[in-house]
């Protein structure tokens, strides 16, 4: 007998997708119907967590600041309460230069709604190289 519901693995992959399909297009519609109504989301750059509406209002604003976004190389990977996605994220500005990052972002997921977000940057290329110390080589 087939099974009555949809696997976990696809339910998790398609949402996967549908995010990151969203935030390429600048939906910030459907990444709101992809949300639960008390989803939250850190971020390892900040080391902070931020709410729905914060997460919301972000890409929202984020839109204005690019002009495109492109989320390649997407290497997802489900478990029975989420999904893993490790990818590339090349960020193109107005003036035509390009940002490219790499990611991951782990998902927790119920009833096919994101529920928590931990999104991890390579942070390299936030960080700022330190000054040499005192009477130490250059």
């Amino acid at each position: 007998m087939p099974p009555t519901t949809v696997p976990t693995d696809r339910v998790h992959r398609r949402v996967c997708h549908a995010l990151f399909d969203a935030l390429e297009e600048g939906n910030v519609a459907a990444i709101d119907a992809l949300y639960a109504p008390d989803m939250t989301m850190w971020f390892n750059v900040t080391n902070q967590v931020i709410s729905r509406a914060d997460s919301l209002a972000a890409i929202d604003k984020g839109k204005a600041l690019h002009r495109r976004r492109n989320y390649d190389d997407r290497q997802i990977h489900t478990f029975d309460d989420g999904f893993m996605a490790q990818y590339t994220c090349e960020v193109v500005a107005h003036d035509g230069a390009k940002v490219p990052l790499t990611a991951c972002l782990v998902a927790e997921v119920h009833d096919g709604l994101i529920t928590r977000l931990w999104e991890y940057l390579d942070s390299t290329h936030y960080t700022r190289p330190r000054a040499p110390r005192e009477g130490s080589p250059s």
